[in-house]
């Protein structure tokens, strides 16, 4: 018995102290969970009292362009290309004879210069006949006049006072042999243009594009010798045309366009040009125009480029006065651009004129401290910023 009780006494203090320790290990736990508690909030209001010094505002470079005068050039592509082409034809029937060795694919023609013969020995003939079909018609008016001559004097001899008819003057028979006389010209007239037909020429400067004759072939109209008719094809060396797609925004930069001067750079030779016309449609694929230009000058038709080949267009366009000349990395999306305005950024939207080789071309606006080139990550209106000259835009 008296072992049980005194070895239930120890037990009874156990409870006592430990209960103490674990109220002094949760005391410990608030404490600390209460200082770390309190510490951010010290870091975040010093970080938001840090905002109001120059070291935390984003630094932008920025340029002050200066207002210049500006001549706008648009640079297009583009493909040589022929308004229309000409097939050659024999006007009359025969054996040809002669063909020049011109009139072959790239060979060039001058003006009025006969570059295929058909045999004119039947055309001679028939202009013999006609010139004698003349000469005896002229005879036969002759005549006619003077035996209206010798009735008029007989009948003024029988008659003194009476004036002689017509019918006695021999008017009638006069009218007739002269209408045959004229009849007789026509003829001529007729058979001569044969025989110049015979002898095929056409009358401006031209270069070959096929030809399809030989010495010895028939030729003549499609109703009389069908298929044989076709001699070859060519094309007028100002029939050669530059076809340029534009967008509609640059057709604006140099509205009016008609009349623009234009260099064309075609396999490494540069020609003079002029925009002769501009299209009528925007194209439903690529949604752009086309301005036309003609070669200018008179070079040789073997100079000038041929139909088909790609070419480079430069067309002189308006010059404007008091213009900003930007860089391209000035501009920011939608066309706006940044400006810094007593230590902020302002948004605004330049007008724009055009572009050349140097940059984007604006009409002059307030450019504050400057404007800004680059991007700038969450870049807004109001945001405070440091400018940075970079270099100057002319």
């Amino acid at each position: 018995m008296a072992q049980q009780v005194s070895g239930s006494e120890p037990s009874r203090s156990r409870p006592v102290w430990l209960g103490l320790l674990q109220i002094l290990l949760i005391l410990a736990v608030v404490a600390a969970a209460l200082y770390y508690a309190r510490a951010p909030e010290r870091v975040v209001r010093g970080a938001e009292s840090d905002l109001t010094d120059e070291r935390a505002k984003p630094a932008v470079s920025v340029i002050r362009p200066t207002p210049t005068e500006r001549a706008l050039t648009v640079e297009l592509t583009g493909s040589v290309r022929l308004r229309e082409k000409a097939t050659v034809v024999s006007e009359v029937v025969g054996r040809v004879v002669w063909v020049s060795p011109q009139f072959r694919n790239g060979g060039s023609l001058a003006a009025d210069e006969p570059f295929v013969r058909v045999d004119p020995s039947a055309f001679e003939l028939e202009v013999e006949a006609a010139e004698q079909a003349v000469r005896e018609a002229e005879a036969k008016a002759w005549l006619e006049r003077a035996r209206g001559e010798h009735a008029a004097k007989s009948f003024a001899s029988a008659n003194p006072g009476a004036e002689a008819t017509e019918l006695i003057r021999r008017a009638p028979t006069i009218a007739m042999a002269e209408a045959a006389l004229g009849r007789a010209r026509v003829a001529l007239r007729q058979a001569r243009l044969q025989l110049e037909r015979t002898s095929i020429s056409l009358p401006y400067d031209s270069r070959v594009v096929s030809s399809d004759v030989e010495v010895g072939e028939l030729v003549g109209p499609a109703e009389l010798v069908g298929a044989a008719s076709r001699l070859g094809i060519v094309y007028r060396t100002d029939a050669l045309e530059v076809d340029a797609p534009i967008e509609p925004r640059e057709l604006g930069y140099l509205a009016p366009a008609i009349g623009r001067s234009a260099r064309v750079h075609v396999q490494g030779r540069t020609y003079e040009a002029r925009v002769v016309r501009e299209s009528s449609v925007v194209a439903p694929k690529t949604r752009l125009a086309s301005l036309f230009l003609a070669f200018r000058g008179e070079g040789a038709p073997r100079s000038l480029p041929m139909p088909g080949t790609f070419a480079e267009v430069a067309i002189t366009g308006p010059s404007f006065d008091n213009v900003y000349v930007l860089p391209e990395s000035a501009r920011q999306e939608g066309g706006r651009v940044w400006v810094v305005v007593d230590g902020v950024l302002q948004s605004t939207v330049p007008r724009e004129l055009g572009r050349t080789d140097d940059g984007w071309v604006v009409e002059v606006f307030d450019a504050g401290q400057g404007v800004v080139v680059g991007t700038l990550s969450g870049a807004r209106a109001g945001l405070a910023v440091v400018a940075k000259s970079a270099e100057p835009s002319g």
